[in-house]
């Protein structure tokens, strides 16, 4: 312990460059929910913030009690560019708190990118000192190894991937590259092995969890690998054996993926059986082209400020009204109404919607200062490094996964991968101002340290508000889970309040406690919380129906029929949306109007309007009897879609006939456990 604590003091980023790597477990630990619902993360950035936090405060105190002017952030080599485009691009985030609508998002991401570049500057640091770099780098191996064979173990054992559950898929797939470069490039063999085995068991992984994206950006950085070893004796592998070693490895792992197992319990595809399914017709790529058009239209209306830093998802309802209305044609707009959208599905359209073209120029000179650096460092003629062509590769494996991913820059862990490698990489670019630095004056030289300290205690005061917000989301999740496990509704309501008071910004809070007010007969009480979310990304078909049923039965009733107007703006091509609109304007007294409506439904599928017709204005009884009547002309309750407004819509019916339906008939069956058609 105490050889520990004098390491810490003579290094005190030795406890980051060792303990980061552990914030890719945090989604593993057990007892602790994970953010349901849209909620935004909070394990992983904790445990960088308290990283952060502690660092910075060893740094601040060796440097006022040794007078070690060293100790603080200073902008070294090639670190300058790229730290002051992300320190405009974390300003320009905070800033566009003045209007994004949810506030809380927008904050979670200033709070996340802050930690960045906290992140990018404390890691330029270690890699400054060799041993804290290989260090970094054995944790960061032996950290993936985890994740990877628990990957293995579930893809063999259960139904589902773990690390496609948790966001590790892209961390894992974009590392390859680097620690495939490393095992043909080290020389001490037993580090080789260990990167080696990280490199091709993460290759295993990321073909048993069939992500495409990750899968394209890591043979990319695997193929830039190898062309750089191919172009340049200073990165050829140390020895041909070697060489043979892991090439026969990837093979292995690779035919083991490909060849039918009868261990493999999983769901998912091959991931050459999708690479093969892709094309403009599939169904995940029609999706991914909703997303790109919808965020285009806010880069359309916002164009220079966007839509706020983490405000695609409240953004979302008016750009895709916009984009139905400009390509009312297409079959693509009647996607995706039951699900909640987690952004664009590329990070350069993510960035682009919700921080403008301000906002995304900060972004561009931040890439391009990496790339320019990774340039010169593969230009380098005396750079034989075994980290130059890895995280050069790893970057741009990062790149091209962002095309098309939803993780990216938004879950911490495929950022701080990225940010590592970049870290290094500047770490390794070849001093640009040597001479200036040289020629310094003294005052210069002071205001340099200067800057540096409040570089250092900024950061340090940074780090700690962001601990103190995750740790509040923390809270509030942790309550979130209890009121809606509770079956006391005193205990429930209790818990749902004090989640309130520690977050009250959150819509997944706000949405799930007006729900469980409105199924508890609050209507009322219900409405401004369901108001709250269904405005800051709760904004599903079926969520806008639990809106619409909460004022209906407050007695709002034009108040239900806008909000419904308003879901069929977003959702024009939704059959169940036209018919429980047109059934809202039939019990507000305009029944021309309804007549509209319903035709509307029809023309868009007269069978499941039939359906949901009966279904919303004379209960499930009068729909299944009608569905057995007319087979071709009525469809079934149970093959209507979205099928969890299938449920909403019954509970609400319940509710507006009360106890003539709830004795009799399908309810009945169903509460004796004889349900049947």
């Amino acid at each position: 312990m105490l050889r520990l604590l004098r390491r810490l003091k003579e290094e005190p980023q030795w406890l980051f460059a060792v303990l980061w790597p552990l914030a890719l477990l945090a989604p593993f630990l057990p007892g602790l929910p994970r953010a349901s619902n849209s909620g935004l993360t909070w394990r992983q950035e904790s445990v960088i913030a308290l990283l952060a936090t502690i660092t910075l405060a060893l740094l601040f105190r060796r440097a006022r009690s040794g007078g070690n002017r060293n100790a603080h952030f200073k902008l070294r080599r090639g670190a300058a560019v790229p730290a002051f485009a992300m320190t405009a691009f974390v300003v320009w985030s905070a800033v566009s708190l003045l209007w994004a609508e949810n506030s809380f998002a927008a904050l979670h991401y200033t709070a996340t990118w802050g930690l960045y570049l906290l992140f990018f500057l404390l890691t330029v640091r270690v890699a400054e000192s060799p041993r804290l770099l290989r260090a970094s780098v054995a944790s960061l191996a032996i950290v993936l190894l985890i994740i990877s064979l628990a990957n293995a173990v579930g893809h063999w054992t259960t139904t589902n991937s773990f690390i496609r559950q948790m966001g590790l898929g892209e961390p894992v797939a974009v590392s390859i590259p680097l620690f495939a470069s490393l095992a043909l490039r080290l020389r001490r063999r037993r580090a080789a092995l260990l990167c080696g085995t990280t490199a091709v068991v993460g290759w295993l992984s990321m073909l048993q969890i069939s992500e495409r994206a990750p899968f394209l950006g890591a043979s990319a950085g695997l193929l830039l690998v190898g062309a750089c070893a191919l172009a340049s004796s200073r990165f050829r592998p140390r020895t041909p054996r070697r060489l043979a070693l892991v090439v026969a490895s990837f093979a292995l792992a690779t035919a083991l993926q490909s060849v039918p197992s009868p261990f493999a319990e999983t769901v998912h595809e091959s991931i050459f059986t999708r690479l093969q399914a892709t094309s403009p017709t599939e169904a995940n790529t029609r999706v991914r082209f909703l997303y790109w058009g919808i965020a285009l239209e806010m880069m359309r209306t916002h164009t220079l400020l966007g839509v706020g830093a983490g405000n695609y998802e409240s953004a979302y309802p008016e750009a895709r009204a916009q984009f139905a209305a400009r390509h009312a044609g297409s079959t693509i707009v009647e996607m995706n109404e039951k699900y909640l959208t987690v952004g664009p599905h590329n990070e350069y359209l993510h960035v682009l919607s919700e921080l403008g073209v301000v906002g995304f120029t900060f972004f561009l000179a931040f890439c391009t200062a990496l790339a320019w650096a990774g340039w010169r460092l593969l230009r380098q003629a005396a750079c034989r490094s075994p980290f130059a062509p890895g995280v050069v590769a790893t970057m741009l494996a990062f790149a091209i996964s962002s095309g098309a991913s939803a993780i990216s820059f938004r879950w911490l862990s495929s950022g701080l991968v990225f940010f590592f490698a970049a870290a290094v990489l500047t770490r390794m670019t070849p001093r640009w101002r040597d001479a200036a630095r040289r020629g310094a004056s003294q005052t210069q030289t002071m205001r340099a340290h200067s800057f540096a300290r409040a570089a250092t205690a900024s950061g340090f005061v940074f780090a700690l508000l962001t601990m103190c917000l995750m740790c509040a989301q923390a809270a509030n999740v942790l309550l979130l889970a209890a009121a809606q496990s509770s079956a006391d509704a005193a205990q429930a309501e209790c818990s749902y309040r004090a989640a309130l008071a520690w977050n009250p910004l959150d819509p997944a809070t706000r949405f799930s406690y007006g729900r469980w007010l409105y199924a508890q007969r609050r209507e009322r009480e219900a409405l401004s919380h369901l108001r709250y979310a269904v405005a800051r990304g709760f904004n599903t078909s079926t969520c806008y129906l639990y809106l619409a049923s909460a004022e209906e039965a407050a007695g709002e009733v034009s108040a239900a029929e806008a909000t419904l107007a308003a879901a069929v703006r977003v959702y024009p091509r939704s059959v169940f949306l036209n018919v429980r609109h047109a059934a809202a304007l039939s019990r507000a007294g305009r029944e021309a109007d309804a007549d509209v409506a319903f035709r509307e439904a029809l023309l868009l599928n007269s069978r499941e309007a039939r359906g949901w017709y009966e279904l919303i204005n004379n209960d499930i009884d009068a729909a299944i009897v009608a569905a057995r009547r007319d087979p071709s002309g009525v469809a079934m309750a149970g093959d209507l879609q979205p099928d969890d407004a299938v449920m909403a819509v019954i509970d609400e019916n319940e509710r507006r006939l009360g106890a003539q339906v709830t004795a009799k008939g399908w309810r009945a069956r169903l509460r004796s456990g004889f349900l049947t058609q």
